[in-house]
């Protein structure tokens, strides 16, 4: 079978290698989709903080069970969400359930070697979250960047009526914005430099867009919106954090998505956040409730993020699925790897694969 390993920054290769053996307790999965992400590109780069060599790659997963141990809760041909958080189960953040928050954490194919960018991998069944109804066959790797969003908006507290602002329209600010407006935030403006975003975010149902940036941000911000309550900030850089503390009204919540960068650093108007009373909340990754959040959102029909899926390839086509993120960013969002008997069997894996 084949799985995808990066050796080295620099160095993807895809591999053929013996079908996995399970340990005791572990699950064998059979892969459905997986997602690249940010993350999985700074570690081929050698910029991701985290990053440990070699890693078989990917974090966003969606699998079948192959098999399940004896007494297991997991039945053959459920599907199931890799919830990639390996965290040490015994501080009070992981006993609170807050295992983003664990000093000890690792992620499965970043900072862990064992990720799911392969045909079959084993896993504890810990690690493994099954899917209600159909979420797994129509969303598949979707659900994990959903994930996110879930656990960005109830840190960030939306309520009933707030307005937002999303600074960023890529996967994570999208998946946020379409949480947020689940949970009932009335009006969503987004920011972003690729004018191109603007048709997926049409078929989502977010027309207020802008490639407007520092200044010239802010005074769209104001003229359409007014003061606004909530900053998504995908980004955090101190022009985007200027913007933010510029258009929140008084208690806005500027809430900061980004992935911190090695010795990334952000000033802050204090003065400005003082006179407002705002609130700073930075969000890490997620939670197992975010991924049950995620789930039941797509089940009852509250969002449906198929349209941030813009390509899909066969695993052993890496190289061209990673070019095609890096080289046309402005036209990918979500691009998807599975396996190619797979390909073109849902709406998912229909589009820009063999």
């Amino acid at each position: 079978m084949k799985q995808v390993r990066v050796t080295e920054p620099g160095r993807v290769d895809v591999e053929d290698v013996p079908e996995p053996q399970p340990d005791p307790g572990e699950v064998l999965l059979e892969l459905h989709s997986a997602g690249i992400c940010g993350g999985d590109l700074s570690l081929i780069r050698g910029t991701n903080a985290i990053a440990r060599y070699p890693t078989v790659l990917g974090h966003e997963c969606v699998a079948r069970v192959a098999h399940s141990p004896d007494g297991s809760a997991l039945a053959e041909g459920q599907y199931v969400v890799v919830y990639p958080t390996l965290s040490c189960g015994a501080c009070r953040h992981c006993a609170a359930g807050d295992a983003n928050r664990c000093a000890q954490m690792r992620v499965l194919g970043l900072s862990a070697p064992n990720g799911c960018f392969a045909e079959r991998f084993a896993l504890p069944e810990a690690q493994c979250i099954p899917l209600p109804g159909e979420v797994g066959a129509r969303w598949g790797a979707l659900v994990e960047p959903l994930a996110v969003g879930h656990h960005v908006v109830a840190r960030g507290g939306a309520a009933e009526g707030d307005t937002a602002l999303v600074i960023g329209s890529g996967v994570i600010g999208v998946s946020t914005a379409l949480v947020a407006r689940a949970r009932g935030v009335r009006r969503i403006l987004f920011a972003d430099l690729h004018g191109s975003r603007a048709g997926v975010l049409e078929q989502l149902g977010f027309d207020e867009f802008t490639t407007a940036t520092g200044a010239d941000l802010a005074r769209w911000v104001r003229d359409t919106a007014g003061p606004i309550d909530l900053v998504y900030d995908t980004v955090m850089s101190a022009a985007t954090a200027e913007v933010a503390t510029g258009v929140l009204g008084g208690g806005g919540r500027y809430v900061a998505i980004a992935a911190a960068k090695p010795r990334q650093r952000v000033e802050l108007d204090y003065e400005r956040c003082y006179a407002k009373e705002l609130a700073v909340l930075v969000c890490r990754n997620y939670t197992r409730d975010d991924f049950h959040g995620a789930a039941d959102l797509l089940a009852s029909g509250a969002v449906d993020p198929l349209p941030l899926r813009t390509a899909v390839f066969d695993l052993a086509d890496v190289d061209s699925a990673i070019a095609a993120l890096t080289e046309q960013p402005a036209d990918n969002l979500k691009v998807i790897l599975s396996r190619r008997d797979l390909i073109g069997s849902g709406p998912l894996l229909t589009i820009g694969g063999r």
